[in-house]
């Protein structure tokens, strides 16, 4: 699996919201969570990575789990306490599994990842996983100003830190991502739109519309589609397309007696 590329305009916008999230893993007491997570960091473009109350983590294992990413592993901060690892931060977001009374207000990842991403245009977002065992407890969470969860099966609901370093950076990489417009073709003139009008009346007179002086009908169909086509216009193709739609009705005209 390939790293992202990032280039000019959608891939700079990804590249500059991924580089302002640090990732601070807290009391975690595996060294090869902790280079797996440095590993997913590098996946998504994220550089900064700091360490609460970690175990010696400049281990074999450690390296070997963070595989093209040994420089965010050495490059880690090990500030004193978690309130100092987002002392500068605009924004610090708990990740938990546990709600209740006590805790803050747990947000779905997927629902909050866009307001997340759009933080870090204001400035340093920190994201904080806590012990593998107990996740972070009542007091960490409170200096965090939000919390989000990962859904997962209730039979296993509680990740491997360092997928969920993955899980929620990802669905960060995606919010952060603008939104590209759907190409619209250009519509056609209203005056061609107009040659339309009067070339359908034709053809569906041709076929018994209107006749025995029931003009009422033809004008109330053609009534229908002046709004049809006009709500929204159409595309030189789909113009292409309607009239050929009605030379098949000319010639199927022509060939019962008619007079196209």
């Amino acid at each position: 699996m390939g790293t992202p590329a990032f280039g000019r305009g959608r891939d700079a916008t990804v590249k500059a919201a991924m580089e302002n999230l640090t990732v601070v893993l807290v009391g975690v007491r595996n060294a090869g969570n902790i280079g797996s997570a440095a590993r997913a960091m590098k996946n998504m473009g994220v550089r900064r990575l700091a360490l609460v109350d970690p175990v010696p983590f400049d281990t074999p294992e450690a390296h070997k789990l963070a595989w093209g990413a040994e420089e965010i592993l050495r490059g880690a901060e090990v500030p004193p306490s978690l309130a100092e690892a987002i002392a500068g931060c605009v924004l610090a977001v708990g990740t938990t599994r546990r709600r209740g009374r006590r805790r803050r207000p747990v947000a779905d990842l997927r629902e909050a990842a866009p307001r997340i991403a759009a933080a870090t245009g204001r400035g340093r977002v920190a994201l904080v996983f806590g012990r593998e065992d107990k996740g972070l407890d009542n007091d960490e969470l409170s200096l965090c100003q939000a919390a989000v969860s990962i859904p997962a099966s209730r039979g296993m609901p509680s990740l491997n830190v360092a997928q969920a370093v993955m899980v929620v950076l990802y669905e960060l990489f995606r919010a952060a991502a603008p939104r590209p417009s759907p190409a619209v073709p250009p519509l056609v003139p209203l005056a061609e739109l107009e040659g339309l009008y009067a070339r359908l009346e034709r053809a569906l007179a041709l076929i018994g519309y209107g006749r025995e002086g029931d003009r009422a009908v033809l004008r109330s169909v053609m009534r229908t589609l002046r709004r049809v086509f006009g709500r929204s216009g159409i595309a030189d193709d789909e113009l292409r397309a309607l009239h050929g739609i009605c030379q098949q009705i000319e010639r199927f005209a022509r060939g019962a007696g008619g007079r196209p």
